[in-house]
C-alpha cells in the first residue's frame, strides 16, 4: 500500500527548518525552499535505484535499521540552534548507501536544476537525506525490516516520487542513473544521455545498485525510437535519389566557339597574304651570270 513518502517527508521539513538552513548555508531562504523542493524526490529516486535489486534494498533495510530513532529530530535541533555542522554530519548519512561520488553527483544535479551553488546543494542533501531516513524508520518495522519489504515499499511508491520531480530536474537525474529504480518508461523518457554509472561506491549493496543500469540502458533506444519510426533508407534508394548533377554553363563554350573562329580566320589571312605569295615568287637558281666573251680583232 503507498503511504506517499514525498509527502511524509514535506511533512517533516518545516518551513521554519528550511529558513534556519538557509541562513546556515548562506542562501536566499526561496532558494533553499526550491532546493528543498528538488532534493526530497531526488533523494527518494536514488533510493528507489538502490532498493530495484537486492542488495541495494538490504542496504535501505541495514541503514534505517542502524540509525537512531531520534536521528532526525537532533538534526533539526542543531539546525534550529545556528550549528554550521550538523548538516554536514547528515550528509553522512547517505555516504554509505550512495557513497561520496554518488553524494557528490547529485549535489551537481540539483544546483545545476536549481542554480544553487554545488556546495549549496550539498547541505541541503544533509537536511532531507536524515528526514527520509527517519521518514522511513517512522513506518511499522515490517515494512522496512528487510530487503524484500525495502523492495515492495519503492515499488508501491514508483508513481508518487515520480510525480514530485519537477520536469527541470528530472532530465538530468535520469542521465545520472539516479531514477533506474523507477519504471523503465518513466526513466527513458526522462533520459536525455546514456545514464552514468554513479551511484553508490562504499557498500556491496550500492555497488549492486550500479548494476541495474544496464537494463534501463537498453530500454532507452526503445524509447527513442518512437521519435522516428522510419527505417532509414536503403543505400540504393539514396543513391536513386541523388539530385542529377547541375548542367553546366554555355557561356563558357560560346567563348571557346569564339576564340576557336578567330584562330582560324587569322590563320587563314595569314596564310593568303604573306605565305602564298612567297611560295609563288620566281626561285633563283643560284647560277651566277657570265658577261658574254669579246672577240678580239
Amino acid at each position: 500500500m503507498a503511504i506517499n513518502l514525498p509527502s511524509l517527508v514535506s511533512q517533516l521539513i518545516t518551513p521554519d527548518l528550511i529558513e534556519r538552513t538557509a541562513a546556515i548555508i548562506g542562501i536566499d531562504p526561496a532558494l533553499a525552499q526550491k532546493l528543498v523542493g528538488a532534493a526530497i524526490p531526488s533523494v527518494l529516486g536514488a533510493f528507489a535505484s538502490e532498493a530495484s535489486s537486492p542488495d541495494g534494498a538490504r542496504g535501505i533495510s541495514d541503514l534505517i535499521s542502524s540509525q537512531d530513532p531520534g536521528l532526525f529530530d537532533t538534526l533539526a535541533a542543531g539546525v534550529i540552534s545556528g550549528d554550521a555542522n550538523i548538516l554536514a554530519s547528515g550528509v553522512n548519512v547517505l555516504t554509505p548507501l550512495l557513497g561520496t561520488e554518488g553524494v557528490n553527483q547529485l549535489a551537481n544535479v540539483l544546483g545545476q536544476a536549481t542554480g544553487a551553488p554545488p556546495q549549496a546543494a550539498a547541505s541541503v542533501l544533509g537536511l532531507v537525506g536524515p528526514a527520509v531516513v527517519g521518514a522511513l524508520g517512522n513506518q511499522p518495522p515490517e515494512s522496512w525490516a528487510d530487503g524484500h519489504a525495502i523492495s515492495s515499499l519503492f515499488a508501491a511508491e514508483k508513481q508518487a516520487i515520480t510525480a514530485a520531480l519537477p520536469a527541470s530536474l528530472a532530465a538530468g537525474l535520469a542521465d545520472s542513473g539516479f531514477l533506474q529504480g523507477l519504471d523503465t518508461a518513466v526513466s527513458g523518457a526522462f533520459r536525455t544521455t546514456p545514464p552514468q554509472s554513479t551511484l553508490g561506491s562504499a557498500t556491496p549493496g550500492a555497488q549492486a545498485g550500479t548494476s541495474t543500469l544496464g537494463s534501463a540502458e537498453a530500454a532507452a533506444p526503445a524509447s527513442r525510437s518512437t521519435l522516428d519510426t522510419r527505417p532509414p533508407p536503403s543505400p540504393q534508394l539514396q543513391h536513386q535519389a541523388a539530385p542529377p548533377p547541375p548542367p553546366q554553363s554555355s557561356g563558357s563554350m560560346t567563348w571557346l566557339y569564339l576564340i576557336i573562329a578567330v584562330l582560324i580566320v587569322g590563320g587563314l589571312a595569314w596564310y593568303f597574304l604573306y605565305k602564298r605569295p612567297q611560295a609563288t615568287a620566281p626561285a633563283t637558281t643560284g647560277q651566277i651570270e657570265m658577261p658574254a666573251p669579246r672577240l678580239l680583232g
